[in-house]
């Protein structure tokens, strides 16, 4: 049987130079825009008003992305970097602007998501919830690669658009605690017989002082236990190691951490392989609105949604007669009951169940009723989860959302059902990136 070939069309936009590109407008994230063939073009590291010369990075049919070449009129609002790598580094989006124009940009993106996808956002946005701008970061992912040549292992941040990693130096939004192992570690790993087979490395800060993870493909031989041992004895570090998919071990420090909600006096457990809060002062803040706009009383049967470790859940329980909450994670849900069981809790319960599933009205715990919800989804929302929101007449529903497109979208099937946004803000969680945090208060409408 003969067999016809068409030849691909090769992307002839791809990689071309565009000269005297006007920056019409910015993004939510915090991106140029400009258009080029009749379509969006998205610069990072690009201020409104600019007149830039761009490279064609990517040309797809409904947009295309370009990398700044060079800069022929400058916004008044540009700032010279704080980080020596920003310019290379795939971690940080907005150090080129301040602190309360990041902000700006956000709220301005967050109220034209909201406009745009839920048909309506409020005149004003509620007073954004911030907190320091450098040094915040209490958790960060290094990656690991062997370079064959060198010999060496190397550790950093992802390059934009890229796999390969940065010569990494130094990171200013890390804690200081955090930053100041970062060359330490590369000259413990570089030292390890095993440094051909590691995954990548997680640093967090807890009660207990500095966490480090260490992702390994092959087990590690006594040797390198002993080399770790004596750089966390060194460093005051408690080291975790972890193969492939098993659960980590504790190599030297303590095994149990835990950080406060200090407002609520309560205590939460965790694993270096649990989900937490980057920004640990904004969290607080986040935990403290978020009571405030549900109005608890101790009259109040409330749903939290996508609890984790409980971290909404046990000052909810602190305020309210009953609180559940739902998890997709067993082991996130025994997590949650065990810190509950530490902090003497009595009236907080918790379920594991699908949340992206059709099906939550047959779930055990679906069957009782409740007055308010709080959910906190990952970044593909809750869409699964509003018709049984609905369902539930609840007179509050406190929305966090780590995705301002996913939030607006979820948010017109409650505002088809009859409530009403009445606040909205930005949650200032991670601040010189384009990642934005923000919280929805909806009210039922009498």
């Amino acid at each position: 049987m003969a067999q016809f070939f068409k030849a691909s069309r090769t992307n002839s936009a791809k990689n071309r130079i565009i000269k005297n590109v006007k920056i019409e407008k910015l993004d939510h994230q915090g991106r140029g825009m400009a258009f080029f063939q009749d379509k969006p073009l998205f610069v990072d590291g690009a201020l409104s008003g600019e007149l830039l010369d761009i490279q064609i990075i990517e040309s797809k049919k409904r947009y295309s992305k370009g990398a700044l070449k060079k800069i022929i009129e400058s916004s008044e609002k540009r700032i010279e970097p704080t980080c020596p790598h920003y310019q290379e580094c795939g971690g940080c989006h907005l150090q080129h602007v301040g602190h309360i124009e990041q902000i700006n940009i956000k709220s301005a993106g967050l109220t034209a998501l909201f406009k745009r996808f839920a048909g309506q956002a409020p005149a004003q946005l509620e007073e954004p919830v911030a907190d320091q701008e450098w040094a915040y970061r209490r958790t960060a992912r290094f990656g690991l690669q062997y370079n064959k040549k060198t010999k060496k292992v190397e550790m950093g941040f992802r390059r934009s658009q890229s796999n390969s990693l940065i010569v990494q130096k130094v990171c200013p939004v890390l804690q200081p605690e955090l930053e100041r192992l970062i060359s330490p570690l590369k000259v413990l790993l570089n030292s390890l017989h095993s440094k051909v087979d590691l995954g990548h490395i997680e640093l967090m800060f807890a009660e207990q002082g500095v966490v480090v993870l260490l992702r390994h493909l092959k087990a590690l031989p006594k040797s390198d236990v002993q080399l770790i041992e004596q750089f966390s004895e060194i460093h005051q570090v408690n080291f975790f190691a972890q193969a492939s998919t098993n659960s980590c071990v504790c190599l030297a420090g303590q095994e149990e951490l835990s950080y406060q909600l200090a407002e609520w006096d309560c205590r939460l457990t965790f694993s270096p392989t649990d989900f937490l809060q980057v920004n640990s002062k904004v969290n607080q803040k986040m935990v403290s609105q978020a009571l405030n706009w549900l109005a608890l009383n101790k009259d109040d049967h409330v749903l939290d949604l996508f609890c984790g470790l409980g971290n909404f859940t046990l000052p909810i329980a602190k305020k309210a007669a009953a609180v559940v909450g739902v998890e997709g994670i067993q082991k996130m849900v025994d997590r949650a009951a065990e810190n509950a069981s530490l902090n003497k809790i009595t009236n907080a319960s918790f379920y594991q169940a699908d949340l992206s599933a059709d099906n939550l009205i047959r779930q055990e715990w679906a069957a009782r009723k409740f007055n308010k919800v709080l959910l906190d989804p990952a970044r593909a929302g809750a869409f699964d989860c509003m018709t049984f929101i609905v369902s539930q007449e609840p007179s509050h529903i406190v929305y966090v959302s780590c995705d301002p497109v996913t939030l607006a979208r979820d948010s017109q099937q409650l505002l088809e059902q009859g409530y009403k946004l009445l606040k909205l803000g930005l949650l200032d969680m991670f601040p010189q990136t384009g990642h934005m945090e923000s919280m929805a208060l909806f009210v039922r409408a009498k």
